[in-house]
C-alpha cells in the first residue's frame, strides 16, 4: 500500500507538469528520504518512469593481507560485485567511524566528499594503496563498499573489518595507580611510570562509560582507537610520578581511570585501567528538597522559568522536575513518583547532589508544577515536594500539550577540564587498487 501511495503522488506530480510552463514552474524537485533533494529543469526532462532493479546490488569486500611499513601501507582486497552491480566505490576508515554511516546515502555523500573513484570490474588480489594516514598500530579499520545499478543509484553497503599489527615495543612501558584520597565529590590518585615508560596520559570516566564516549566521539574528533581519545582528553602527556585529583564527581559512584603508557617512540602499550569510587554523602533521616521558585526570564530565544531546588543533609541524591499542572492532574502524584523514583541514564542531570539551580523552558501565562523528590544515604526515598506556579507574561507561543518541561540547553564540553580540540583523521583520499598476482 505504501509502495502504491508513493507512486500514485507521483503520478500526479506528472500531470501537473503538464501544466507547468502556464503557472511558472520551471524545476521538477525529488526529495529522499534523508538528504537534499534534487532539481531537474523541466525543460531538460524527457520522460519519468519506474524500472525494477532488485536488492541484490552489491559489491562484497574481503581482506586478504594487511602490510604496514614506514614507505606506506598496503591492503590486499578481493571484491566480488553481483550481477546487477553496474559499479561501487571503495574506501578505508577507522571501524569506528564505518559504524556511525548508517545509511547508503550518507556514505555515498562521503564518498563525493573525498572523491572516490568508481571501479567497474572485481578483484580477486588487488593491492589498495595511497592513504593519507598511516594506519594506527593494533586498530580496528574497515573496508567499506558503495555499489550503484545501472541508473546510479546508491545501493548496499557491503563492510569487512581488520586489526592492524601491532608496534614492537621498547620494554615493556606500564603505569602503577594507587587511590590516596577519596570524598563524596573528588578522587585523587598517584600514578608511578616504569622506566620503560617515558610517558604516559589519562582519564577518568563513569564505570562502563569509555566505550560509548569513544563510540560517540571518535567520529568527530578522528579518534582511530581508544588509545588516540585518551592521550587528547588527557591534554597533558606526563613523564613522571604524578598526583592528579578529580573534582566535581558524583557522590556514591563508580569510575575507571583508563592509563595509556608509551615507550620511547610513543608507541601505546597496553592500557591500564584503575578503578575507585567516590563516598556517599547525606545520612540516615529523612531526605527532603525545598523549592524555592525564581526569575521568569523572557529573551529572543526562548522563556524559561529558574527553579532552585535545595537538599537537607540527609539527602544522598535527588532528582527534579517540571511538569504543566495539567499534565500533573492526568499523571496523579503517584504517577510522578514512580517517574522520579525510575533510573533515567540518558537524562545528563538526573541524579542531582546538591543545590540544583534549574533553568526550564516554559510557556508564558502557564500552571506548572515544580517537583522534587530524594534519597538518603540507604537508599530510602523521602517525601514528594511540590510547588504550584504560574508563570508571568512573555513572547506569546502557540497552545502545547500537557508535557514536562525540558531543561535550558547546555552547550559547553570539557574532558578532564580541557576541551579538547578536532582532529579528523579519518578521510582516507587518493587511493589506488592494482590487481596483482596471490
Amino acid at each position: 500500500m505504501k509502495v502504491m501511495k508513493t507512486i500514485t503522488t507521483l503520478l500526479l506530480a506528472l500531470v501537473s507538469v503538464a501544466g507547468a510552463s502556464a503557472q511558472n514552474i520551471d524545476r521538477l524537485i525529488v526529495q529522499p528520504k534523508s538528504g537534499n533533494p534534487q532539481g531537474y529543469a523541466i525543460d531538460n526532462v524527457d520522460s519519468i518512469y519506474f524500472d525494477h532493479v532488485g536488492d541484490d546490488v552489491a559489491a562484497t569486500v574481503t581482506v586478504n593481507k594487511v602490510s604496514t611499513s614506514s614507505t606506506g601501507d598496503t591492503l590486499w582486497v578481493a571484491v566480488t560485485p553481483t550481477a546487477d552491480c553496474a559499479s561501487y566505490r571503495i574506501t578505508c576508515m577507522p571501524t569506528v567511524r564505518a559504524n556511525a554511516i548508517t545509511s547508503s546515502a550518507a556514505l555515498d555523500a562521503y564518498l563525493n566528499n573525498i572523491n572516490a573513484a568508481r571501479y567497474y570490474q572485481g578483484f580477486t588480489n588487488a593491492q589498495m594503496t595511497g592513504f593519507d594516514q598511516p594506519f594506527e598500530a593494533a586498530s580496528q579499520y574497515s573496508l567499506v563498499t558503495l555499489a550503484y545499478d545501472k541508473y546510479n543509484t546508491a545501493c548496499k553497503i557491503s563492510k569487512t573489518d581488520f586489526t592492524t599489527p601491532a608496534a614492537a615495543l621498547i620494554g615493556s612501558p606500564t603505569v602503577a595507580c594507587q587511590t590516596t584520597d577519596s570524598t563524596t565529590t573528588t578522587l585523587s590518585m598517584k600514578f608511578t611510570p616504569n622506566a620503560d615508560c617515558k610517558g604516559y596520559a589519562i582519564c577518568l570516566f563513569e564505570a562502563g562509560q569509555a566505550q560509548q564516549q569513544f563510540d560517540q566521539w571518535a567520529p568527530m574528533f578522528g579518534f582511530v582507537n581508544m588509545g588516540d581519545m585518551i592521550k587528547q582528553f588527557s591534554g597533558t602527556t606526563y613523564t613522571t610520578e604524578y598526583t592528579n585529583t578529580w573534582t566535581q564527581l558524583a557522590p556514591d559512584t563508580k569510575y575507571e581511570v583508563y592509563i595509556l603508557p608509551m615507550d620511547a617512540n610513543g608507541n601505546y602499550a597496553p592500557m591500564v585501567i584503575a578503578h575507585a569510587s567516590t563516598a556517599k554523602q547525606g545520612g540516615t533521616g529523612t531526605a527532603m528538597v525545598t523549592i524555592t521558585i525564581g526569575n521568569y526570564v523572557t529573551t529572543e530565544n526562548g522563556n524559561y522559568q529558574e527553579v532552585t531546588y535545595t537538599p537537607n543533609d540527609q539527602t544522598s541524591l535527588h532528582r527534579d522536575m517540571l511538569i504543566t499542572a495539567e499534565a500533573y492532574a492526568q499523571w496523579g502524584e503517584q504517577g510522578v513518583i514512580d517517574y522520579l523514583k525510575a533510573d533515567n541514564s540518558k537524562d545528563p542531570y538526573w541524579n542531582q547532589y546538591g543545590v540544583d539551580n534549574a533553568t526550564w523552558n516554559a510557556d508564558p501565562n502557564t500552571q506548572y508544577v515544580a517537583c522534587s523528590i530524594a534519597r538518603n544515604i540507604n537508599d530510602e526515598w523521602g517525601p514528594l515536594a511540590k510547588v504550584e506556579f504560574t508563570t508571568t507574561s512573555g513572547n506569546s507561543t502557540s497552545a502545547k500539550a500537557p508535557r514536562i518541561a525540558t531543561r535550558k540547553a547546555q552547550t559547553t564540553m570539557t574532558f578532564n577540564g580541557k576541551a579538547p580540540t578536532m582532529n579528523a583523521r579519518w578521510a582516507h583520499r587518493g587511493l589506488t587498487i592494482t590487481e596483482s598476482a596471490k
